[in-house]
């Protein structure tokens, strides 16, 4: 099985899913928990300081960590990728070469098997529209729409197979489309164990065109013709689906290593990857997944 390039700044994901513990929760919801006292202020924060001025609908926009340990994880990051983490009382603001790109909040769990997770934002121009639109499509409104100051209006939704995702429409409107530098996202992807309804669900809801079946096991989610999002195919009793943020690397062999002398688990090497020597799959100290990508990838030949 090979991984494919869709366009030139994104990228195919690996067909591997990792049980782990959901935590999927805003202020006034939780799934496992509830987030600590002083975070709801990181979770206002516009998501850009330079604002397009345009609704980009179906754009990934911004991700927040829901985490268990937020000096673990703020520290895992800053060391892996060279990004600038603020910290706050129970929360923390995370930059990519200055440029604001993440929120690591801190929670609180009952129990000792609580994981992180990473919840992107995608952008919608009508946020009460689309969540209304989830329950006509089988999923569940976690959150009902609601004004987060600087960070705009937004839902919290569950599709119609489990996985989590926030709906935005951020109020100066969304970063400019651009192409993901070092330590930057470089694409989201969902995994999914029925492809078929999950394109229904967001084609409906978001507003993508037709789905683009690249093979069997992979879709690709466009709006007009632009490439935005993924769903890779999981056979078999896959749980825990949900959706997983990249971000690009330059050497996945070395961030692999730094991920494990950091505490972290490298759950699918580079070498064992479709695309060999090109990408893999982590989770930090905490439990949360992610996966690295050599962008544009390399031949695993060399080149020759």
């Amino acid at each position: 099985m090979e991984l494919f390039s869709v366009s030139k700044r994104k990228a195919i994901i690996l067909p591997i899913v990792v049980s782990f513990l959901a935590a999927a929760f805003l202020p006034g919801c939780s799934r496992l928990g509830a987030l600590s006292p002083g975070s709801e202020s990181a979770a206002q924060v516009a998501i850009t300081s330079h604002p397009s001025g345009k609704v980009l609908p179906g754009m990934f926009v911004w991700h927040d960590l829901l985490t268990p340990d937020l000096r673990s994880a703020g520290e895992f990051y800053q060391n892996l990728f060279n990004w600038q983490v603020e910290y706050q009382k129970d929360a923390a603001l995370v930059r990519n070469d200055g440029k604001l790109i993440a929120t690591i909040v801190a929670m609180k769990s009952s129990t000792d098997k609580a994981r992180g997770t990473w919840i992107p934002s995608v952008s919608v121009k009508d946020v009460d529209a689309a969540a209304a639109k989830v329950k006509l499509q089988g999923g569940t409104v976690l959150k009902e729409p609601a004004d987060m100051g600087k960070r705009g209006r937004v839902a919290l939704i569950r599709d119609s197979q489990g996985a989590d995702i926030l709906l935005l429409r951020s109020p100066g409107g969304d970063p400019p489309m651009e192409e993901a530098t070092i330590g930057a996202w470089l694409w989201d992807e969902i995994w999914s164990s029925n492809p078929e309804k999950t394109a229904v669900f967001y084609t409906e809801v978001l507003g993508y065109d037709e789905v683009q079946s690249i093979k069997d096991d992979y879709g690709v989610l466009t709006f007009e013709g632009e490439p935005l999002a993924g769903i890779r195919h999981l056979g078999g009793e896959a749980r825990n689906l949900r959706w997983v943020p990249v971000v690009r690397v330059a050497d996945p062999d070395a961030t692999c290593r730094k991920a494990e002398d950091l505490g972290g688990v490298v759950r699918v090497r580079p070498e064992d990857a479709p695309n060999v020597g090109n990408t893999a799959l982590i989770s930090d100290p905490t439990g949360a997944l992610i996966l690295i990508q050599r962008w544009p990838s390399e031949p695993a030949d060399g080149g020759n």
